[in-house]
């Protein structure tokens, strides 16, 4: 059954309480009704309340020391006094404890119908903005979970491009070290072809041999032992698995120049091939360095 709202009646009048209690039920409210204070104090402690309507002058519990009761167990609760001739300024006090209203015996059903629905309307207004506020509480909550959510993924993302970063140096420090390696073993290849190409074209156009050329030049030394002279300096510089480590990339070059001028022209594209490994050789000693 569909009701309006829960409503206490407390008057030490049976034929009043029942009167009235008779006329609200008619207006769809469910209606509790005590004789005294005491009694409705112990009502109100367990079950729903909306509207109090409580006498001010009753024995034992009054009607304002029963508001103010009432207000601690139900603080939402709408208290309206009912007030007998000479007891003005006590309502008005109880309205300022707390009550929203306060009406003069003989009480009209009509009159106390009106500031039933007062404080219903009231009611709702405060269930409303205390929804919205538990509705806006959540809804911060929500914010600050979602903020602490953005700030772990943001930490985490600079975690993670943090880590991109150490990768991205390590792979420019892999290419670097392997274009280093590369252009390393180019510059080796170049020196065994130099090398190869200037003593061809030694021994081409002039008939001597290399132990000549490493004499003449005093660029590289000759040795001696049981089956005559030795140019083991030299010979490392023919093959790129012979070189040293420490390669003297100079020595080369000045055998190559060496071979350039000392040689007999007889061999225009050999002795333009040589020019331009020599040349290209320099380059890549320059980018290099």
């Amino acid at each position: 059954m569909n009701t309006k709202g829960t409503i206490f009646l407390v008057d030490d009048e049976p034929e009043l309480i029942k009167y009235l209690k008779w006329q609200l039920e008619a207006r769809s409210y469910t209606v509790r009704a005590a004789q005294c204070g005491e009694d409705a104090l112990d009502m109100l402690q367990g079950c729903k309340a909306d509207v109090l309507i409580a006498d001010i002058r009753m024995p034992g519990l009054d009607g304002i020391e029963l508001m103010q009761k009432a207000i601690e167990h139900h603080p939402d609760i709408q208290c309206v006094v009912i007030t007998g001739h000479g007891d003005v300024e006590t309502a008005i006090e109880a309205m300022r404890l707390g009550a929203i209203n306060y009406l003069r015996k003989p009480v009209s059903v009509d009159e106390l119908d009106v500031a039933i629905e007062k404080g219903m309307e009231k009611l709702r207004l405060i269930h409303q903005v205390r929804e919205k506020q538990e509705k806006l509480e959540r809804a911060n909550e929500e914010l600050t979970r979602e903020k602490e959510k953005l700030k772990a993924a943001n930490k985490e993302l600079k975690k993670y491009r943090h880590h991109l970063e150490e990768l991205l140096e390590e792979e420019i420090v892999r290419r670097e070290k392997a274009e280093h390696d590369l252009s390393n073993l180019k510059i080796r290849e170049a020196l065994v072809e130099i090398m190869g190409l200037s003593l061809r074209y030694w021994e081409q156009t002039t008939g001597k041999t290399k132990v000549d050329m490493a004499e003449e030049s005093k660029i590289w030394t000759v040795s001696m032992d049981k089956s005559g002279p030795r140019t083991r300096t030299l010979d490392k510089y023919l093959k790129v698995s012979k070189l040293p480590d420490n390669i003297r990339s100079r020595n080369v070059l000045n055998t190559g120049y060496f071979v350039l001028k000392n040689c007999p022209p007889d061999d225009p594209e050999m002795k333009k091939l040589l020019e331009a490994k020599i040349n290209q050789l320099e380059a890549m000693l320059r980018k290099f360095d």
